[in-house]
């Protein structure tokens, strides 16, 4: 197989990205799961799929931020519980 430059590349990609969501698109199946997997096929879908895409994205970056916060909780939790215990111990 010969060797693409970058432009070539590029258009291969688009191409098969555009491809892969029109046949999820036409098997029903949940296009704005797939981009959001895979963010270079963004540019393919229709304004109200972006619409959704952006709504789930930022669903899912609340998600994990308030998962990182409770896990930063807990930590801090637990640190305080083991500097409690060494005091009482003395």
């Amino acid at each position: 197989m010969s060797k693409l430059n970058a432009e070539q590349r590029k258009a291969r990609d688009n191409e098969r990205f555009s491809q892969r969501v029109d046949e999820r698109r036409v098997k029903g199946e949940d296009v704005v799961a797939y981009v959001l997997a895979n963010n270079k096929a963004f540019k393919f879908l229709t304004k109200d799929e972006k619409f959704s895409f952006k709504e789930r994205q930022a669903t899912l970056q609340e998600e994990a931020t308030l998962k990182a916060q409770q896990r930063l909780k807990l930590k801090e939790q637990e640190e305080l519980e083991r500097i409690q215990a060494e005091f009482t111990e003395k």
